[in-house]
């Protein structure tokens, strides 16, 4: 075995074995060998007047006595009665990606990760057991060491120690109120550095990166066909634009102008070490990643500096601190909207358009109006060129590299994270904790934009600049107790505590914007696009804001746990929570969340026993719980309230024409406004069989979300324009969670293969009764003119796609046909609003993950895929009133000809306006994708080739990252079409896709 790590117990004098499985190390004829390996028992061997020794090792296979964090504490595995599932530093080595977030996906059952953007800097959103609410807030609460953080993007993988995610209501019932959507608890390492492991590492990644699927739209040929198919004579109009029909001047790759291939650097120093009386560890990772749009507009940098440390200074007095330093600047691209964007013209321009054109004779009509007005507004390319535009589609978004270049914005920002404790430890089992944690951010952002002129709708006439600093703190004093202790078979464990926390923001924004086209600011170039130098013409107006807010809670916490000779387990937790009334009003601020859960570890008893050989099953468990969990995330600003709007209308008394000012309730109060609750029951099996070597978990579970907090506009004819929070609705959501996992040694091969899935159905159970249902954004998101739209419906999953019901073609004519609400068989011109239905989710039914590990003597291989299927991608791009944009290939190839009757899409030439059509389930497609990705290799030097050069261990490895993507959807990337805003999951209108990267790296350790 290579690997293997030998020490001289009680000095630092060790070595490492080589391919063969042999060592060499001088010591003493007293020494005493400890000599250990992951997933292997450690051993300790008295060397005495031996010259050499010959070790077997066993394998540790239960590993049941593996610490797992859980709630203001620790427990061994064997006593969790919850649903946990743990991810390890071993299952995020090597990863491409920089965002903790991420990293998550694929690894645990019944966790979902969102990458709804693949740009530079973009984090991942994390789901766990489905979708709670109708607001954007639906993210799992996140602890760091302890602290309440805003996000985990800033974290490393390799920094990470081990990462818990607490499913079940009673596992994450001890943070109660912010624990509605479950919780992650994540532990950065701390430098306690195992005997023969390097003291100092450095790591280093060079990831090349490159647009990874393609879509499938018309080359120029094609395109052409595919219109005359729709109808139009396109050989009349080629000659009326200036291009050949049978042979286009162009053929524009609109995709292949906006990407290219770049790189992304990552750079990692870690420094550790450790003793009896305490242990450090300090990292410092920095991130440079330049997109793969064209230009240096989409980027990102992150330097982030990790300290840990702990000592103890007495056997009974332990302190420690944990503290993050973040710096981090960001630029992006617009995308994900109707107008103004980047990525949406580079799907849907015609490939007959050239990318520029050298002279104003090329212009359009309505260009050449605009030039001969006011040439500053036709901006002109880098290269002196001017940007080209179609001209057969005269209002749409014009060129996306036009839009690329003509907004100036960046991000920045500047955060601190820490935590310092101080455990006492005055007797055996008993642990008090006093912890205070913060966090101090400072971010700010910077916009300008000039006034262009492309079409009608790509355009803008007035200069604008926009700058914004933020800043807030957060802190958070906890002192909890917890008691651990062993009476014979008798097993008791109890922790109580209280936490307080208060945040506040203060953030300061201004803006100002030219009338008709005036400049506004006082000089020209980058350096001038500050607010220092706007103007004071009488054309230029000014805006500022700044608003401060504040929030502080109490809470209370305690839990009890009692075991029974390794069989019988139950642990009750309970959470009361209070927020200041910035939140709820002073008699509803108060909850409570208990849980309750129990396990049965049924291979413990003897007549399991002494009837199954435990090689065969080494372990059989049982698990039950029940918890309450809330949600307070989407209330602030005293939602409850009825704020008077001072002197902010006129009023007239009776006969008098005289006008007074007036004042009146912006929205009505809600006095009973209360948090939202869940309740989840969860049932869970774990099994272990053949020595250890085969492992499985089985979860069910079932979460009711009531007390929906919904905003309504309660009487529009009193309060036009306000809005009230009301607790108004109910969801479900149930499925079913399976871990497997197997591990085995042939010879010299070790190896690992594991999987999880999960199910998931989701429904809205209940809605108040004068709210039949609530809409989202006509056409999906705002600026479309599509008639689908999302909606949030009793019966139905959240945030459904309402369209009208496509069912086929009528053979005989080529006609589209749907279905309306009665149930019959119509074509487009008898649908009327009301034959709207749910025509499917942007939610998957089934999230999984599999892994391979596999090592040999120094090589060591790594292959992990991930996928969802069930869910469905609505595709906005074309539009009925711009027929003559680019679109999918698949409408042409499935379409029905008079030589076709078989086609699965209609005659093109009947539905090329029909707004009907493509605002039905013709527009939706399959979403579910599987994609790989990761495929690593490395090699790990011989030790007795790096011990000549004072080196522990070096390892070079390459690697495929989301390289492969097998999916039906002919668009560009299934993982990342959507929107940002969970009530536009699933519209595809062009977004920043995951990039497929080849990452080469390399790790040495001294």
């Amino acid at each position: 075995m290579v690997g293997v790590s030998i020490i001289e117990k009680g000095t630092s004098n060790g070595a490492m074995t080589d391919l063969d499985g042999r060592f060499t190390l001088k010591v003493g004829p007293n020494a005493t060998l400890r000599i250990s390996y992951i997933g292997y028992e450690t051993q300790d061997v008295k060397v005495g007047n031996k010259t050499s020794v010959n070790v077997v090792l066993k394998e540790d296979n239960l590993q049941l006595d593996e610490v797992v964090v859980v709630g203001y504490g620790t427990q061994k595995k064997s006593d969790v009665t919850g649903s946990v599932s743990s991810v390890s530093a071993d299952d995020l080595k090597g990863l491409a990606t920089t965002d903790a977030g991420a990293a998550l996906q694929g690894k645990a059952a019944g966790v979902q990760i969102l990458n709804t953007s693949g740009a530079p800097g973009a984090g991942a959103s994390i789901r766990i057991r489905g979708y709670s609410s109708n607001s954007g807030n639906l993210g799992p609460l996140l602890i760091v060491d302890g602290l309440k953080v805003d996000n985990i993007q800033y974290l490393d993988p390799s920094m990470i120690e081990s990462m818990e995610v607490l499913k079940d209501a009673a596992s994450a019932a001890i943070y109660g109120a912010q624990a509605g959507n479950g919780v992650v608890l994540i532990t950065t390492k701390n430098g306690a550095v195992k005997d023969g492991q390097p003291k100092v590492i450095y790591s280093f990644k060079a990831v090349n990166q490159r647009l990874g699927k393609t879509p499938e739209i018309f080359g120029a040929k094609d395109w052409i066909r595919y219109k005359e198919l729709s109808g139009y004579d396109m050989k009349t109009i080629c000659e009326a634009n200036g291009v050949n029909y049978d042979n286009p001047q162009y053929d524009t790759d609109w995709i292949g102008e906006v990407f290219e291939p770049s790189w992304s650097t990552q750079h990692s120093v870690i420094l550790q070490d450790g003793n009896e009386k305490g242990n450090f560890f300090t990292s410092i990772n920095y991130v440079n990643n330049d997109g793969i749009v064209v230009g240096k507009k989409d980027t990102y940098q992150r330097l982030t500096a990790q300290l840990n440390a702990e000592y103890k200074i007495y056997d009974w007095i332990r302190v420690g601190t944990n503290t993050s330093i973040e710096r981090w600047k960001t630029k992006s691209v617009p995308h994900q909207s109707a107008y103004g964007s980047m990525l949406a013209p580079a799907l849907l321009l015609d490939p007959l358009t050239p990318v520029y054109w050298k002279s104003t004779a090329d212009f359009t009509t309505d260009m050449m109006t605009q030039y001969e007005k006011n040439p500053s507004h036709i901006l002109v390319a880098p290269n002196g060129m001017y940007y080209a535009t179609s001209k057969f589609q005269n209002d749409d978004n014009g060129n996306p590299l036009l839009q690329l270049d003509r907004i100036h914005s960046n991000n920045g920002g500047f955060t601190v994270r820490g935590t310092g404790f101080v455990d006492l430890m005055p007797f055996k089992g008993f642990i008090f904790t006093s912890r205070f944690s913060y966090r101090i951010s400072q971010s700010n952002s910077h916009n300008y934009s000039e006034p262009y002129y492309m079409n009608g709708q790509a355009k803008a006439t007035d200069y604008s600049i926009s700058a914004s600093a933020n800043n807030n703190y957060y802190y958070q004093w906890e002192n909890f107790a917890n008691y651990n202790n062993d009476f014979g078979k008798h097993k008791v464990g109890a922790m109580v505590g209280m936490s307080y926390t208060q945040y506040k923001s203060d953030n300061v924004s201004a803006s100002a914007s030219g009338t008709e086209g005036a400049e506004i600011l006082k000089g020209t170039g980058s350096k001038f696009q500050y607010l220092d130098y706007v103007n004071s013409a009488s054309t230029t107006t000014k805006n500022i804001g700044n608003v401060i807010n504040m929030s502080t809670s109490l809470s209370y916490f305690g839990r009890v746990m009692y075991a029974y000779d390794n069989r019988y387990n139950i642990q009750f937790n309970f959470r009361a929570d209070a927020f200041d009334t910035s939140k709820l009003p002073a008699k509803k601020r108060w909850g409570h969340f208990p849980s309750v859960s129990a396990g049965w570890t049924a291979s413990n008893e003897s007549f399991v026993r002494d009837h199954i050989n435990p090689d065969v099953l080494s372990l059989l468990k049982f698990r039950a719980s029940w918890g309450r969990n809330g949600n307070i995330n989407v209330l602030s600003g005293y939602p409850y309230a009825a704020p008077i709007a001072y002197n902010q209308a006129w009023y007239q008394y009776g006969d008098n024409p005289d006008l007074f000012y007036g004042s009146y309730p912006t929205r009505m109060a809600n006095p009973d406004l209360r948090w939202e609750t869940s309740e989840q029951f969860d049932f869970g099996i774990d099994m272990r069989f053949l020595n250890g070597r085969l492992s499985a978990g089985l979860d069910y579970y079932n979460k009711n979300t009531k007390d929906l907090l919904v905003t309504i506009t309660p009487i529009p004819e009193v309060y036009a324009n306000g809005t009230t929070i009301v607790n108004a609705g109910k969801v479900n959501n149930r499925g079913f969670e399976m871990e497997l996992s197997w591990r085995d040694r042939i010879g010299d091969v070790s190896y690992s293969i594991s999987g999880n899935m999960s199910t998931l159905r989701n429904r809205v159970t209940s809605l108040y009764d004068d709210i039949d249902r609530i809409s989202g954004s006509e056409g999906g998101v705002s600026g479309s003119n599509n008639l689908v739209s999302s909606a949030f419906e009793q019966g139905h999953s959240i945030w459904y796609f309402r369209a009208y019901d496509y069912v086929g073609v009528d053979k005989e004519t080529g006609a589209p046909q749907f279905r309306n609400a009665a149930g019959e068989i119509v074509g487009s011109s008898e649908l009327k609003t009301t034959d709207m239905t749910d025509i499917g989710s942007a939610i998957p039914r089934l999230t999984y993950g599999i892994t391979l590990n596999v090592a040999w003597k120094g090589l060591d291989l790594t292959v992990f895929g991930t996928g969802v299927a069930g869910n469905k991608i609505y595709n906005l791009l074309y539009r009925a009133d711009t027929p003559m944009r680019n679109s999918l290939r698949y409408y042409m190839e499935n379409a029905w000809t008079p030589d076709n009757h078989n086609g699965s899409m209609p005659d093109m030439a009947t539905v090329a306006q029909d707004r009907n059509f493509w605002g039905s389930s013709a527009s939706m497609f399959n979403g579910a994708y599987f994609k790989i990705k990761q495929i690593q290799l490395g090699y790990t030097l011989p030790a007795k080739l790096t011990r000549k050069a004072y080196v522990k261990n070096l390892r070079f490895f390459v690697s495929l990252d989301d390289f492969f993507t097998f999916t039906k959807y002919p668009g560009m990337d299934p993982e990342t079409a959507t929107t940002s805003s969970s009530s536009g999951a699933g519209y595809d209108i062009g977004s920043y896709p995951t990039m497929k990267k080849v990452t080469f790296g390399a790790t040495i350790g001294f």
